[in-house]
């Protein structure tokens, strides 16, 4: 995986610029990355919460590869480090929040695999709240936005006529 998506993209996407019924394209071109864009098992949790076509989208997808299990000792090691960091940096209401969220595991799985996180989070220093770009920077974990992920991946979303 190149790319690892924070729950974020999927939520904004469904409510805003790629609705399913707006743009199926962006969600077919998820599909059709094998294995280039994926996300992991704590945001699929975190994605079927709801009750919506999102929830049906993703319960439809567990076992297609797109969310990959965070298990590995390597990753295990890599979130404590964060947490380690985390909760010496931030204000322990800040810091435990991050911390319960899919966050700091998106960051120590994509650490482990060499991937980008993408997020709709930006950089921020000296803010208190704990930002997935403030934790990829302290990291060295690349991390970029949806917009310009599709134009890595060379997407183009077309109207049938």
């Amino acid at each position: 995986m190149i790319y690892c998506l924070d729950a974020n993209i999927f939520i904004e996407a469904k409510n805003l610029y790629y609705h399913f019924n707006i743009c199926p394209g962006f969600w077919e071109c998820l599909e059709r990355q094998n294995g280039t864009v994926g996300s992991i098992l704590p945001v699929y949790e975190e994605l079927t919460d709801g009750n919506d076509k999102l929830k049906e989208w993703v319960v439809d997808r567990k076992d297609s590869g797109i969310f990959d299990d965070i298990s590995a000792i390597t990753v295990q090691e890599s979130f404590r480090e964060i947490a380690i960091h985390v909760s010496d940096q931030y204000e322990p209401q800040h810091a435990e929040k991050f911390l319960d969220d899919a966050d700091p595991w998106l960051i120590a799985y994509a650490q482990v695999h060499g991937c980008t996180v993408v997020t709709k989070e930006k950089f921020s220093p000296g803010t208190k709240r704990v930002k997935i770009p403030n934790i990829c920077e302290e990291f060295g974990v690349d991390y970029t936005d949806c917009f310009t992920m599709l134009k890595g991946l060379g997407a183009c979303f077309t109207l049938d006529s």
